[in-house]
């Protein structure tokens, strides 16, 4: 049985020439092409036009009108090209941090995978925006530095007993993901995760809200953001920011709608 014809236009899409063995090699490569190829947005939210969880809806968005999308479009589409190529794959509820609020917000208000390799599970993310660019093995709680940051893994409680339910708990076993991401001063917790696989619809509720409430930075302001060679550009209502491997940010002004349509053709290929 050969690739899926929707895998092979993905891969075009990522600029992948052919799909590989489940590899770590594979993983990897297809991750950081990813990121580079598709950008972190919310653009549908502020049309507005409904995120819709399935499978054909993801597809016809990323691939075919090559756009990007948030943590549940991405990662739920990731899940499945790797489960079509032959990865051992799970989606997992995260929660992301809130300094200013200090909590972690919903339940399943974030989408992160685990893939199973030869070398060992890996936490994989396509959909946190500014964050590691290579999975992180999952054995080590060693500071991980890459071009994008720094990152580390804390396992927090590993008592199976604590874990139940189809929404973890407050003191279920779960994992801290710190980072200090390119451009950040120090390192954070930036969400917690649990490894517990999940069906996609299971987290239409929390995609909803994330969507809809204006309690949420998703419905605050327009954003497009992704990885180019030079670092990280990103696109915001008023404002064009690039940020280099160094960590250096130039921000310039875009004072209105016009501008910010033809940036983010320009620069991100997207017309709404």
């Amino acid at each position: 049985m050969g690739t899926p014809d929707w895998i092979k236009h993905y891969l075009d899409r990522i600029g992948v020439s052919d799909p590989a063995p489940p590899t770590r090699e594979t993983l990897f490569r297809l991750h950081r092409a990813h990121l580079f190829a598709v950008p972190f947005e919310n653009l549908d939210i502020h049309v507005p036009r409904p995120i819709v969880l399935r499978p054909e809806a993801l597809r016809e968005k990323i691939i075919d009108r090559r756009r990007g999308g948030f943590c549940f479009e991405q990662n739920g589409l990731f899940h499945d090209v790797l489960s079509g190529l032959g990865f051992r794959v799970r989606r997992v509820e995260a929660n992301v941090y809130s300094a200013e609020r200090k909590d972690f917000g919903i339940p399943m208000n974030h989408m992160a995978l685990i893939v199973g390799l030869e070398e060992g599970d890996v936490l994989a993310d396509v959909g946190f925006g500014a964050s590691f660019i290579d999975p992180l093995p999952l054995d080590s709680t060693e500071v991980q530095e890459q071009d994008a940051g720094l990152f580390r893994l804390e396992v927090v409680g590993q008592d199976p007993a604590l874990v139940g339910g189809a929404v973890a708990g407050e003191n279920a076993a779960h994992t801290l993901f710190h980072c200090r991401e390119l451009g950040a001063p120090d390192m954070h917790v930036a969400y917690r995760f649990y490894d517990r696989a999940h069906e996609l619809n299971d987290y239409d509720a929390a995609c909803h809200y994330m969507q809809t409430s204006p309690e949420t930075h998703f419905t605050q302001k327009r954003l497009c953001s992704q990885w180019t060679p030079s670092g990280r550009s990103t696109l915001t209502d008023r404002k064009w920011i690039q940020t280099d491997w160094t960590g250096r940010r130039v921000e310039v002004d875009v004072p209105d709608d016009s501008e910010f349509e033809e940036r983010l053709e320009s620069e991100f290929g997207i017309r709404l």
